[in-house]
């Protein structure tokens, strides 16, 4: 089979799964920043979120969030006084890429969380999973916000590999697409849940999963 058909092939059973998680809910709406959800708290709990447990966050977001409401506030705080408030979270290097943020958001934006890639992607510290985030949550896009936990997920169905711990690979991230809200009605919420909750990274609950007939992890360790 040469690569084009191989991809073809793959593409239509991301988008398989995809439907069928759609028609499952995983979704974690306790989280607080869904309860309430405005543009700022949903930069504020992706900001966050950077190489932190979502339960983690979870647990402080309210108190963080009642002590900077806005992006003035984090403008308007000492780095010190944003560093305590941000050390349960072992966050304090992040402490003046916030404020930059927040600095460029005010400046070049009047204060609003902008919905467009290329402009997420110039705001300091937002890499291209926040960005993807922000931009699919806080202005409802049908991005993917593709974090160690999908590409993994997407290794596992298809059965290629994870040439990168964090970055997947080049045919990992070409199957993307296929689990978007546009092309299969998945929404991005539920598949983060899903892959973090379910296809977890060690010790995934496949009696769980309503996709094991297809996935290749599940054939590989569970012979018949």
């Amino acid at each position: 089979m040469d690569e084009s058909s191989q991809l073809n092939q793959l593409a239509e059973k991301v988008t398989k799964s995809a439907e069928q998680l759609a028609s499952s809910d995983f979704e974690d709406n306790e989280l607080p920043w869904r309860q309430y959800c405005t543009p700022y708290r949903i930069f504020l709990a992706e900001f966050l979120l950077v190489r932190t447990r979502t339960d983690v966050v979870a647990k402080l977001y309210e108190d963080i969030f009642r002590a900077y409401p806005s992006l003035e506030a984090i403008a308007a705080a000492s780095d010190d006084e944003l560093a305590v408030a941000l050390n349960p979270l072992g966050l304090q290097k992040r402490v003046p890429y916030l404020k930059r943020a927040a600095e460029y958001l005010l400046h070049n934006h009047d204060g609003e969380i902008p919905c467009d890639i290329d402009e997420l992607m110039k705001v300091p510290g937002l890499g291209v999973y926040t960005a993807t985030a922000i931009e699919a949550f806080a202005c409802d896009l049908p991005s993917v916000p593709a974090d160690v936990n999908i590409l993994r997920f997407v290794s596992r169905l298809t059965g290629l590999e994870m040439e990168h711990i964090t970055k997947g690979s080049k045919a990992i991230r070409a199957l993307l697409p296929f689990l978007s809200m546009r092309n299969s009605g998945l929404r991005p919420q539920n598949l983060l849940d899903f892959t973090r909750l379910i296809c977890r990274p060690r010790n995934p609950l496949c009696s769980k999963c309503p996709l094991t007939e297809m996935c290749a992890y599940f054939e590989l360790h569970n012979p018949k």
